[in-house]
């Protein structure tokens, strides 16, 4: 596959963004945040059948500078010195390319990983310099006329939950050519303030390149019969499909673990929680920042454990972290202990090499698959091979009855990940699934 840069602009809100909101003042959560961009893709098939226009390229970029308006921090720029978002208008990136393949056949085959990185704007690295900008956008046009619509967000100052958000409301005014529908608020700093934190928690290079190691990535799906299964494996607590399919891919890691050092060693699991829609009082959901935190579990070196004890632990854990956070908005407790101290453990552990480290983080129930651009809803979803080890992001399957799990690996632990039985018994990589989306794209 080969992808072609037809353009590359900046693109800036519809209305200028007033004096007023000039300085966008980030959370605690928002500086302890990786400094990274988060990708995206979303993938369409072509609109009424016909190859995709310049008038629709045109008619992306105008609802994109409308919904800028909205969402005005995206367009700025992050100051490291200050903390805050430098909201000038700078602009978001806007690329348009060309696949020299057709949307179907890319999607009826095994796909490497490695290349869903060309469908995007920008490198997954480090992205916390003032040229850098908080969003960009590809377009990618494939032979037959199907699109692939590639975002990267900074995640200093956004999540899979903005992400989300953002996307959707972009195709609302791209169909209804008007800013109704999501309004964003912009008070995450009010619940958890600013505090002159550590701004680099994990070591992020530049370019992938740079990495001191060979990352893996590859997407093992759990369909509905698979978690169906696990479920009635279970018994006690109500156990979630998330955790579930967490338990099991963090089984087979501990087992990668103790293949590559002929022994058990302690493993700790890191899952990031959304906390919009969880707390009492809730959060809104439409919060725009990052409004997470990390939820914690270990196991220690030797412990003979089945599938449902780390299911328990794990749903126990986050159960846990979320009523810490509850405390901090009805009490007014101090959150860094309970929102920040997380993050802080999290670098620690990360430079222990001693210890088997994991870091998940679920992206389920988030309505990518909503984002009608008036194409359709997309036939499919996903992330890109990133520079990370034992890494897990979890996206809904299109009819959200399953869970697609973007594993990224050293690309020497992949082999032995796959040979898991568990793996083996569960998993599938979906490529049925985009054969069965040929008759939707063609």
């Amino acid at each position: 596959m080969k992808v072609q840069i037809l353009s590359k602009k900046l693109v800036k809100p519809s209305i200028p963004t007033p004096p007023s909101l000039r300085n966008y003042k980030i959370s605690f959560a928002d500086e302890v945040a990786p400094t990274a961009n988060m990708p995206v893709i979303l993938y369409y098939p072509a609109p009424n059948g016909n190859t995709a226009t310049a008038s629709l390229f045109n008619q992306l970029e105008r609802s994109l500078e409308r919904i800028l308006t909205r969402f005005y921090p995206l367009a700025g720029r992050y100051i490291k010195q200050s903390l805050v978002i430098d909201c000038a208008d700078q602009g978001v990136e806007y690329v348009v390319a060309k696949v020299n393949v057709q949307l179907h056949d890319f999607l009826g085959q095994e796909i490497e990983a490695e290349e869903l990185n060309q469908l995007i704007p920008c490198e997954i690295g480090a992205a916390d310099e003032v040229s850098d900008p908080l969003l960009a956008i590809q377009v990618n046009i494939f032979e037959c006329g199907g699109l692939a619509v590639g975002g990267c967000f900074s995640h200093r100052i956004a999540d899979a939950s903005t992400m989300a958000s953002f996307i959707c409301g972009w195709a609302t005014v791209n169909q209804a050519k008007s800013t109704d529908g999501i309004c964003p608020s912009f008070d995450a700093a009010s619940f958890f303030p600013a505090r002159g934190l550590d701004k680099k928690p994990t070591n992020v290079s530049r370019s992938m390149k740079d990495a001191d190691f060979k990352s893996a990535t590859k997407m093992f799906a759990f369909n509905k019969k698979a978690i169906s299964t696990l479920k009635a494996m279970c018994h006690g607590p109500r156990v979630s499909s998330v955790q579930l399919v967490n338990a099991i891919l963090w089984k087979a890691l501990i087992g990668v673990d103790r293949a590559k050092h002929g022994r058990s060693r302690a493993s700790i699991l890191v899952q990031s929680v959304n906390l919009r829609g969880k707390t009492n009082p809730p959060l809104p959901q439409h919060t725009f920042g990052n409004l997470w935190g990390l939820a914690t579990t270990q196991v220690k070196a030797g412990d003979n454990m089945a599938f449902q004890d780390f299911a328990d632990l794990l749903g126990g854990s986050v159960r846990k972290y979320v009523k810490d956070c509850e405390n901090v908005l009805l009490n007014r407790e101090d959150g860094y202990k309970i929102v920040v101290e997380p993050f802080m453990e999290f670098k620690k552990t990360v430079s222990n090499s001693q210890v088997h480290f994991c870091l998940f983080s679920s992206w389920c129930r988030f309505p990518f698959y909503e984002a009608d651009f008036g194409l359709g809803k997309p036939i499919w979803a996903s992330v890109v091979n990133m520079p990370c080890k034992n890494f897990v992001i979890l996206m809904d399957d299109k009819k959200g009855e399953g869970i697609e799990a973007w594993v990224h690996l050293d690309v020497a632990d992949m082999p032995i990940f796959e040979e898991d039985s568990d793996i083996i018994a569960f998993a599938t990589f979906s490529v049925q699934q985009h054969e069965l989306e040929k008759k939707s794209v063609l």
